[in-house]
């Protein structure tokens, strides 16, 4: 139950595969070709991730590294050259040096993460929230900037944004400002922007049918109507088809189907969650 409270709190024309190397990415050297073509070649991301960092070229490892954290399957995403790697200070201190316009959403959303983390593990969070919303709006701001800079066809950098203003919902509600209803409402209509794009973009990538989800939820508990519950369980499914092995969004999608009031299939999916595993 926690895992999926934790997604629920806070969890256009297809862009040509090739412009994106055009547009602010890192560029993708000649024997990585194939992911141009095959933007889904996960094993191929994972290993350009260490031959980069290992020959010292961090703006590419990093860049990599978020499209797994946050548009691959969950083993690719909780790998060491995933969420863990982003989540590095040194590496993320490097890869800042870079001119990769690309990376700057990338790193505004990997701080803006950190700065809640570190505010809820000091205990810290209630006094702290309303300057956190002051301060993730700033890396909002320039991580929009640099987002138009580099084109805005860069799935990385637009799924970043994404999370960018995830983050800056999850201070808003810490906070609890009086106008928090409709200033949450007009945060998450712009993080459903970035992750519609990104799915448009990408429609076989588990993770930005779960951001996407994940924000659709978000909206459905403040509005509580039950198309909008139906939208959220629509694309947390797509999620789970693409990828079976993610456990967390079989728990999900049991907390979905609660919340929206579908008892016979929140018990189904219980079951799964209760079922136990191959191993």
């Amino acid at each position: 139950m926690r895992a999926a409270l934790a997604i629920l709190l806070g969890l256009s024309i297809l862009a040509p595969l090739g412009a994106w190397g055009e547009s602010g990415a890192p560029e993708i050297r000649a024997q990585d070709a194939d992911l141009e073509h095959n933007p889904y070649a996960h094993d191929a991301r994972q290993a350009l991730v260490a031959e980069a960092r290992n020959s010292g070229d961090y703006a590419v490892a990093y860049y990599h590294a978020a499209w797994l954290a946050w548009l691959g399957p969950r083993q690719y995403a909780d790998s060491d050259a995933g969420l863990a790697y982003l989540r590095d200070r040194a590496t993320r201190e490097r890869a800042s040096r870079s001119d990769a316009v690309s990376l700057a959403p990338v790193i505004a959303a990997v701080e803006a993460k950190e700065l809640l983390a570190n505010s809820c593990c000091n205990g810290a969070i209630g006094q702290q929230a309303g300057g956190l919303s002051a301060r993730i709006t700033d890396l909002i701001a320039r991580a929009e900037e640099a987002e138009a800079q580099s084109g805005g066809r860069n799935p990385v950098a637009r799924i970043a944004l994404a999370h960018l203003y995830l983050s800056l919902d999850d201070a808003l509600t810490f906070a609890g400002a009086s106008d928090r209803r409709r200033s949450r409402l007009r945060i998450l209509r712009q993080a459903a922007s970035r992750a519609a794009a990104v799915v448009a973009w990408l429609p076989e990538s588990p993770g930005a049918h779960r951001t996407l989800a994940v924000v659709r939820a978000r909206l459905a508990e403040i509005d509580n109507q039950s198309e909008l519950w139906d939208i959220a369980i629509a694309e947390a499914e797509r999620a789970h088809q693409l990828d079976l092995a993610d456990a967390s969004l079989v728990e999900f999608l049991w907390t979905l189907h609660l919340r929206a009031g579908h008892w016979t299939e929140a018990q189904r999916w219980q079951a799964r969650l209760n079922a136990p595993s191959d191993g």
